[in-house]
């Protein structure tokens, strides 16, 4: 907002004003008059500043105030209502065998320490949680790579589940006997909170029409420490016996040059400077080292997004190195197929590598029935502490991953905008197809007060979306 002001045009007018207003003529010197207009003039520069600092702090306190949003809030899904909250944790010894409840959901795949929403209907799983909330036992759940009614949840065909899951606890319940609008009957909402991986070796049912599996707890494999044979040897040490070793090639090598030589000789026979000598690429060295993956992650561009901060991105990455390949993991936009690739992975240092490999290649979202460009990598933002990709539930319960951009192309809004349920308080949402296919694409949030920031941005569903290079 800016204020412009003419001071020769002010001066003018209000002097005209002032003699018009006399009813004797005023006769004045040149010097006064001189004067005068320079007090004048000094007095209208004076009021200028005072107005250009008020407005620069009004515009201050009202960026303020549009940078306030809580994106705490979308992580907490108050669209759910008030819910009980359980502080249950289980977690079992790794290589060990167990008969948990499964539960078997189309095309999703969960990650440790991930949230996942969800309204069930299925009258089986519903008893199935209730027998698992009260013997406190954790929940297998597994994906189901085809997709199924809802009467096909409750006992899906062995060969149609993925054979790695992850167990998850239930942290807020609430069950409702009456549920309007999408089914009469009970419903439970539910949050889910992911725990370990497993292997699944068997499914069964039960007489009471409640799936569970015998599963394998997998471990964590880290790398061990780097062999002290294979220690990178110190560059000093190495640079100087190769330029003995040239310095003796020489005719005019004197005895200190050969007596240097057979010291270096001794100094590299060493079996830690030896084998540092052997064709190892770099990158072998770099596994073993946590300091370097945590600086080449936060090295990447999108990290302050993925880390939901701005600044202090190092303090938002998991200090343990399992938990920061999971981390990252859940927060890759990727389809099902390469995050059940992920969670097959045993050993957390190939996770997170594996990652940033994701991550470098990620450029293009397009989408998936057309091709058409959606959204660029840059675009991508986060509006929930869970980062840019997150897991929603609408109130028929199908449970969507929204990635949350700033701009998308090839989109146009259907219907009109609606606040209920919003995942986002403070936001409408309006349903977006894509102009090329007409397919669902997610849907465009609008702040409904003015304070918020950002005034719009784009929630675009994963399982439309497939990542392309430039």
């Amino acid at each position: 907002m800016r204020v412009v002001i003419n001071v020769k045009q002010l001066t003018r007018f209000f002097g005209a004003m002032y003699r018009d207003r006399d009813d004797e003529p005023v006769e004045d010197s040149e010097e006064e008059s001189s004067s005068s207009a320079e007090s004048f003039e000094e007095t209208i520069n004076g009021a200028m500043v005072m107005a250009s600092g008020a407005v620069d702090q009004e515009t201050r306190q009202l960026e303020e105030a549009q940078s306030a949003y809580d994106i705490s809030l979308p992580a907490r899904h108050l669209y759910l209502g008030e819910m009980e909250e359980e502080g249950q944790m289980t977690v079992a010894d790794e290589d060990t065998t167990t008969v948990l409840p499964l539960l078997c959901i189309p095309h999703r795949v969960l990650f440790p320490g991930e949230t996942l929403p969800m309204h069930i209907y299925n009258p089986h799983i519903i008893q199935m949680l209730r027998n698992a909330r009260t013997t406190n036992k954790p929940v297998a759940l597994c994906t189901l790579l085809s997709t199924a009614s809802e009467e096909e949840l409750a006992q899906p065909h062995p060969q149609e589940l993925a054979q790695v899951g992850t167990t998850v606890d239930v942290v807020a319940f609430r069950e409702e006997v009456e549920s309007p609008g999408f089914y009469y009957g009970t419903c439970f909402v539910v949050k889910f909170q992911g725990r370990q991986r497993f292997r699944l070796l068997e499914s069964f049912k039960r007489s009471n029409g409640t799936m569970e599996g015998r599963v394998a707890i997998l471990p964590e494999e880290e790398l061990p420490p780097l062999p002290p044979e294979l220690r990178p040897c110190p560059q000093h040490i190495l640079t100087g016996y190769m330029a003995t070793q040239v310095m003796a090639r020489e005719m005019e090598c004197t005895p200190q040059v050969m007596a240097r030589l057979d010291v270096g000789r001794k100094r590299m026979a060493a079996p830690r400077l030896s084998g540092s000598l052997c064709q190892v690429p770099a990158w072998v060295f770099n596994m073993y080292q946590l300091d370097y993956l945590r600086e080449r992650l936060m090295a990447v561009k999108l990290m302050k997004v993925f880390a939901s901060s701005e600044d202090g991105v190092a303090s938002r990455l998991p200090s343990d190195l399992s938990h920061l390949s999971y981390w990252l993991a859940r927060r890759l936009p990727v389809d099902d197929k390469v995050k059940l690739e992920l969670l097959q992975l045993n050993c957390p240092t190939l996770r997170l590598i594996r990652g940033l490999q994701i991550l470098d290649s990620l450029t293009l979202l397009c989408c998936t029935d057309c091709g058409r460009e959606i959204a660029k990598k840059k675009h991508m933002f986060s509006m929930s502490v869970d980062g840019p990709l997150a897991s929603y539930v609408n109130p028929g319960g199908h449970v969507h991953d929204t990635l949350t951009v700033l701009e998308a192309t090839s989109v146009e809004r259907m219907g009109l905008p609606s606040t209920e349920n919003s995942w986002f308080p403070g936001y409408q949402w309006t349903i977006l197809n894509c102009k090329g296919c007409s397919m669902h694409k997610g849907w465009y949030f609008e702040a409904t007060r003015r304070n918020l920031n950002p005034v719009r941005f784009y929630g675009l569903t994963r399982s439309s979306l497939v990542l392309k290079s430039s």
